[in-house]
C-alpha cells in the first residue's frame, strides 16, 4: 500500500478514536474528524463511506487482532484454562480500543463477536462442536465470563491474580461439563 494512504488512514483512525473516546458515535461529525486528522472531507470519503463504515472497520480489525492473539490456544478440545488466560490478556492488551469502540451498550456486541469468532473456528476444526450444547455453553461461559470480569474487575484486582482466578474457575467449569 502507498505510504501516503497508510498515513492518511492512520490519521483518520487516530482522530476517530480521539473523538469517539469523548462522545457517542452518532455525535461525531465528519467535519470535526477531518479537521482533527488534517484531511479534506473528500479524502475521508475516498477511504470510507461514512462514520459508521470507519467504526465498523476499526471494530472488525480489533476483533480480528484479539482472535488472532488466542489462535495459539488449542481449541480442540477446548482448553478452558488456557483460553481464559489468553482472552483476558488480549482484552487487557487492547483495553483502550475495546473501551472506546465498544463503549456502553456496545459491550455486549464485543463479547458476542469474540464468542462467534471462536465458535466458528472451533466448528471449522471439529464440525461436531456446533451440535454439542455442553461445549457451546462452556465456550460462552469462558468468553462472556472473562469479558465480564475484565470490564468489572480489572481495575479493582491485580491482573495476575484475576487471571489466575478466572483460569481456576474455567478449569472447574470444564470438569463439571465433561
Amino acid at each position: 500500500m502507498d505510504i501516503r494512504i497508510e498515513k492518511t488512514d492512520r490519521a483518520i483512525e487516530k482522530a476517530f478514536l480521539e473523538l469517539r473516546s469523548k462522545m457517542p458515535l452518532e455525535k461525531i461529525k465528519i467535519k470535526d474528524l477531518c479537521a482533527l486528522a488534517c484531511v479534506n472531507k473528500s479524502t475521508f470519503y475516498a477511504h470510507y463511506e461514512d462514520i459508521y463504515a470507519l467504526s465498523s472497520r476499526l471494530e472488525d480489525k480489533l476483533i480480528a487482532d484479539i482472535l488472532a492473539s488466542v489462535s495459539a490456544v488449542e481449541l480442540h478440545p477446548v482448553r478452558t484454562e488456557a483460553l481464559t488466560r489468553e482472552l483476558f490478556r488480549a482484552f487487557v492488551q487492547n483495553k483502550t480500543a475495546v473501551n472506546i469502540l465498544f463503549a456502553d451498550s456496545r459491550q455486549g456486541i464485543f463479547a458476542n463477536r469474540i464468542e462467534k469468532g471462536l465458535r466458528e473456528r472451533l466448528t471449522a476444526q471439529d464440525p461436531t462442536f456446533a451440535n454439542d450444547p455442553k461445549r457451546g455453553i462452556l465456550l460462552s461461559f469462558c468468553v462472556q465470563g472473562c469479558f465480564y470480569a475484565f470490564t468489572n474487575n480489572s481495575s479493582r484486582m491485580d491482573e495476575r491474580h484475576l487471571v489466575d482466578l478466572l483460569a481456576e474457575i474455567a478449569r472447574a467449569a470444564q470438569k463439571v461439563m465433561m
